[in-house]
This record gives C-alpha cells, sequence and structure tokens, in this order.
C-alpha cells in the first residue's frame, strides 16, 4: 500500500514528515512533506519533496536532490495546493 495525504511517515533515522501533497510526474509518484517533531507540531522550514517506490508490499521513499526536477515537482504540487 502507498502513501497517503496527510498521513505522518517516520523515516529509519527517526525524522517524521507529514505527506502535504501528491503528484504523478513522468511516470512516477512524488509527495510534498513538512517535518513534524515529537509533539506532532509542524516544523514549517522543513520542507522535501520525496519520490516513492513500491517494491512489492514495501514502500520506500527516496528524496529528491536533483534541484531542477524539485522546482518542477514543486510548480506541480503547489498549484494543487
Amino acid at each position: 500500500m502507498g502513501l497517503t495525504v496527510n498521513t505522518i511517515i517516520t523515516l529509519e533515522n527517526n525524522e517524521k514528515y507529514i505527506v502535504l501533497n501528491e503528484t504523478f510526474y513522468q511516470g512516477c509518484k512524488y509527495f510534498m512533506v513538512m517535518g513534524v517533531d515529537e509533539e506532532k507540531q509542524i516544523l514549517p522550514n522543513n520542507v522535501a519533496i520525496f519520490k516513492e517506490l513500491i517494491e512489492g508490499l514495501d514502500t520506500y521513499i527516496v528524496k529528491v536532490e536533483d534541484s531542477d526536477l524539485k522546482n518542477e515537482l514543486a510548480k506541480e504540487l503547489k498549484e494543487q495546493i
């Protein structure tokens, strides 16, 4: 099962994010996320875009680092908000 909007995800390094929005771009699913602390308070300075990877029953996410791709995805995701 994949990720859904308004859910909190926890990465292997224990960072927590809330999924704000999603989009499909060039056949892949991407999410705009914002960090949350242990009390589930939003951290507005901690925004990222993740790419979803599904392998069998497991869902993985990879942080998008390419600046050109991040800019393009940010436009797509912000238009949907």
